[in-house]
């Protein structure tokens, strides 16, 4: 069986002649003058038919696994790739065993299969057959068959079973070979440009379809039922989801410290993170103006009170109320004063932590009235602010449950219970986020050494959906933004 035709072989040890080579060339000019691939197909067959002055020439195409005829010189419209049952089996006879067979054969020696081309040969009465595989990289992907009438010329007959037919040379043969090698890249790369969409699909489930069956592809199976599963998982299976964000911590409640008047700054006796207590001393501005001030009031106060004593003893009564009034305004200018020596000295109006404010290097510096020094919030009282992506606060709603993890105790879950989502957006590296404030869950114990200025990644717990269908409604709002902004 590995043999090859004696008409093949003799055909091969000929080359062509010019004449034959440029019948060739010519034939691969008028495939690709065809505007599509079916077209080349038609004008090819039609090309032969005339050269080898052929009954009928056909081309099968082998696609999905199957073959069909994409082609006939004689004009008849093919439905759906069916022609003639013996035509097709002939086809096939030449696709299964790689190679050109013909009937009659130019001599005997052959050994090949062709009962398929005998009995196309008997029912259509032709005086020869001859079919010549399409092969690119190893791969028959079609078939050239040539049929010839029964003709009366003696001077190109063979006596076969005493009736006179017209049988193909080796030469033909060989011609149709050579044009053959040179047709199959050419109609393949048409066909792969040329095929619509929907029968590339087609062609790829058919062969996976057979790829499926084939008893050696157990890995290729195995894959198809995983996947089938992780797709019904993803569809069907509702699987928990979050809405991650950065977060840091605030105080519930801040303080800010600032300088009262105009001046310098003395001492300085806490830094940021600095527990302190109530009434705690800490920050001095420089008071050395105030105290001459007061001490001056003081002079001026008692400077009043002689002088209303004076007029009081010698009976002035205008002296004396004159004196009076001067006293009572030099005791509020002194009120005044002590005042804002009190304010020189700034203490915790709570228990809490100093978060902001490190005025060690500004020791001597001058200070402005209102200028802020220190910001104090309460240590135990404190809320979450999560800063959300534009994309994922439509999700967010008051009371839902969430979970955050501090950098600074990455091993201490902290649960929280969303309070607020600020309707007003802000710009930031990463982009366009919301700020939603969020409050503990509960006051644990381990709530006690967290302070303000932290910082970390918080979770936000939302019902379970199918991860599918969560992806599908996440690509779905995209799609339909790039549309309105495009349309």
């Amino acid at each position: 069986m590995a043999a090859q035709p004696t008409a093949q072989t003799a055909g091969a040890s000929a080359p062509l002649n010019a004449e034959s080579v440029a019948a060739v060339l010519g034939c691969l000019r008028t495939a690709l003058d065809a505007r599509d691939w079916q077209g080349s197909a038609a004008e090819v067959v039609s090309e032969i038919g005339q050269r080898l002055k052929c009954l009928r020439v056909s081309i099968g195409w082998v696609a999905a696994g199957q073959l069909r005829i994409v082609a006939l010189s004689d004009g008849v419209v093919l439905a759906e790739g069916q022609a003639i049952p013996e035509l097709n089996q002939a086809m096939l006879e030449a696709v299964h065993q790689h190679t050109t067979l013909s009937w009659p054969q130019a001599t005997r020696n052959a050994v090949r299969i062709t009962l398929a081309h005998q009995s196309l040969f008997k029912v259509q009465g032709l005086g020869g057959v001859v079919s010549v595989p399409l092969a690119h990289k190893g791969r028959v992907i079609g078939v050239i068959t040539c049929e010839r009438s029964i003709t009366s010329d003696p001077l190109a007959v063979r006596v076969i079973d005493e009736v006179v037919r017209v049988a193909f040379e080796p030469q033909e043969i060989r011609w149709l070979e050579q044009l053959a090698e040179g047709l199959a890249p050419l109609l393949y790369l048409r066909y792969k440009l040329d095929r619509p969409f929907s029968e590339r699909v087609r062609a790829k489930a058919i062969v996976l379809g057979y790829r499926l069956k084939d008893p050696s592809e157990r890995r290729l199976r195995w894959s198809m039922l995983a996947a089938i599963f992780l797709l019904t998982v993803g569809l069907l299976w509702p699987m928990p989801y979050h809405v991650s964000a950065t977060a840091r911590l605030e105080g519930a409640v801040q303080r800010v410290l600032s300088a009262a008047q105009d001046g310098y700054l003395r001492e300085v006796h806490v830094r940021p993170g600095d527990v302190v207590k109530a009434g705690q001393l800490l920050a001095e501005l420089s008071d050395d103006e105030l105290q001459t001030s007061r001490r001056a009031r003081q002079a001026e106060v008692a400077q009043q009170e002689n002088a209303f004593a004076e007029a009081f003893a010698r009976g002035d009564r205008a002296q004396a109320a004159q004196a009076q009034a001067k006293l009572a305004e030099a005791k509020a200018q002194l009120g005044l004063v002590e005042q804002q020596l009190v304010r020189v000295r700034l203490t915790a109006p709570f228990d809490g932590v100093v978060i902001q404010g490190d005025l060690r290097q500004q020791l001597g510096g001058p200070v402005k009235r209102g200028e802020a020094l220190l910001t104090l919030a309460p240590g135990l009282d404190w809320r979450v602010i999560l800063e959300v992506s534009e994309s994922d606060v439509a999700q967010l709603e008051r009371g839902q449950p969430a979970s955050l993890r501090l950098a600074a105790m990455p091993g201490q879950p902290i649960a929280l219970v969303l309070a607020r989502v600020t309707p007003v957006a802000h710009s930031t590296a990463d982009g366009v986020r919301y700020e939603v404030e969020a409050w503990p869950a509960g006051k644990g114990a381990g709530l006690a050494g967290l302070r303000p200025g932290l910082e970390g990644v918080a979770k936000v717990e939302l019902p379970a959906r199918p991860l599918l269908t969560r992806w599908f409604m996440r690509a779905w709002d995209k799609l339909g933004m790039l549309t309105w902004s495009w349309f």
